[in-house]
């Protein structure tokens, strides 16, 4: 068709999708061509989702959730809303939540800038009852609510935590059991997983040893580091170790490096999310992975249908969840003793 309207196949193209700055002639030449030729023009699609109310999307999160470098988890799940927006045509916008007043309504709702919100992590629900009052429907990833109409995207945590504990109980870190390092409890995620920690041990008929369960502020990279530290001073200190997180995990990983504890050899590791640095850590990092990016992108599929149907039921998604199994995890010290005997 360009070579018979004499034209570059680029600038065919262009007339024939209505883009470029082609001459009234060109086109008009381009056109004759294509009807000689027998060529139907295919209607132009929009990318936005079809009938869909969602124009703008909101995402709502405390500093403590909020996407930042210093925040690689929700990073991802920021990345995979904004493809998820792009691929619709939706615009998307973002504003913090101040810890200390959550009686203010946000920026985004007070203005109407968006026609619905995606909460990252955990909001106090009577807080999430006020944006719904507004008249702006919600969706939360990584977080649940209960008794109102808001659907919630999560991972799999119990069953991740359970996969990460008999890991490490299948090589054979019984004798002393696994311990745990666990952010707030108040968080959703993280008693979930710790829920699954237990369940694995009640399967084996271990219980717990006090202590073993190590509570740390948040889930940083420093908070790890000193969790592994009360550890390793306990009068029998652990030889595997659970973190709930990758950041916590590679805190572990830096106190058994200063301490000459050996990882695998000595004390086992695992984390959880598969963050990208968790592959390049010394020595890479066996850990649960988890979707993080999809967790964003179903969360605006969610708000696109929950914008347009605000009072249809509340819908939980949870995510598959897997172990990825690297370098920081083998059997126990006294195992390997044996087996070499």
């Amino acid at each position: 068709m360009a070579e018979r309207a004499g034209v570059s196949i680029g600038t065919a193209s262009g007339v024939l999708s209505d883009k470029g700055s082609a001459s009234r002639e060109t086109k008009a030449a381009v056109v004759a061509a294509a009807e000689e030729l027998g060529y139907t023009r295919r209607p132009r699609q929009s990318t936005r989702a079809a009938g869909s109310a969602l124009t703008t999307a909101g995402i709502l999160a405390r500093r403590l959730h909020f996407p930042s470098p210093g925040n690689p988890f929700y990073m991802e799940v920021l990345n995979g809303a904004q493809r998820a927006c792009a691929d619709l045509g939706i615009a998307l916008t973002l504003e913090t939540v101040e810890d200390a007043d959550d009686r203010q309504l946000p920026l985004i709702v007070a203005r109407r800038q968006a026609q619905g919100l995606l909460v990252l992590g955990s909001l106090d629900d009577r807080f999430i009852r006020r944006l719904l009052e507004a008249g702006t429907p919600c969706v939360t990833v990584d977080h649940t609510v209960e008794d109102l109409p808001v659907d919630c995207v999560r991972s799999e945590d119990e069953h991740g935590g359970y996969l990460a504990t008999r890991a490490l109980l299948d090589l054979g870190h019984t004798d002393p059991p696994p311990a745990m390092i666990v952010g707030l409890p108040a968080l959703r995620p993280l008693a979930d997983r710790v829920a699954g920690y237990r369940r694995a041990l009640a399967e084996q008929g271990l219980r717990v040893p006090p202590r073993y369960v190590q509570r740390s502020a948040d889930l940083s990279f420093p908070a790890g580091r000193a969790a592994m530290d009360q550890l390793l001073d306990l009068p029998t200190p652990p030889t595997a170790v659970f973190a709930s997180n990758d950041s916590t995990a590679l805190g572990a990983l830096e106190a058994l490096r200063t301490r000459g504890i050996a990882v695998p050899e000595q004390c086992s590791v695992i984390g959880y999310d598969d963050m990208e640095m968790a592959s390049h850590s010394p020595p890479p990092l066996t850990t649960v992975h988890v979707d993080i990016d999809l967790l964003g992108a179903q969360g605006i599929w969610h708000l696109v249908q929950r914008v347009a149907a605000p009072a249809m039921t509340r819908r939980v998604t949870c995510l598959g969840v897997r172990l990825v199994t690297r370098d920081s995890t083998a059997p126990p010290p006294q195992q390997r003793s044996r087996s070499a005997g």
